[in-house]
């Protein structure tokens, strides 16, 4: 039976509360790094619990863990699968979506307007 290996990472989803609350994130995300390659993300819950603290929910399954602060509704932070998901932390820009023209100039091919069926398909 061969074992599918994460890789695990941190994302800080809304900016920390305060600078203990930085300190504890930053500690997760060093232990997280340190132990990114997991078959299980379940096994680090228990690390991330105890470097969180009491004011923290901390919520687990088979590839990701969530932390939230006990008394807000939002998702603080999430530690999932680098290699399936792309969760970014609160500072990062987002990613733009849709199609994106290539850095090589060159090649860029203009994106239709419609969708083209091939030449050999049957016209309805």
């Amino acid at each position: 039976m061969s074992t599918t290996h994460q890789q695990a990472y941190l994302a800080i989803e809304i900016k920390p509360a305060d600078e203990a609350e930085n300190e504890r994130l930053l500690a997760v995300r060093q232990y997280v790094q340190a132990h990114a390659h997991q078959s299980d993300l379940r096994a680090l819950a228990p690390y991330v619990r105890e470097l969180m603290g009491e004011g923290y929910q901390v919520v687990c399954g088979r590839s990701h863990i969530w932390m939230k602060r006990k008394e807000d509704t939002e998702r603080l932070a999430i530690i999932a699968d680098r290699l399936a998901t792309s969760y970014r932390d609160w500072y990062e820009p987002a990613t733009p979506s849709g199609p994106r023209a290539s850095i090589r100039t060159e090649e860029s091919l203009p994106i239709p307007d419609q969708v083209m069926m091939p030449a050999n398909s049957p016209q309805h």
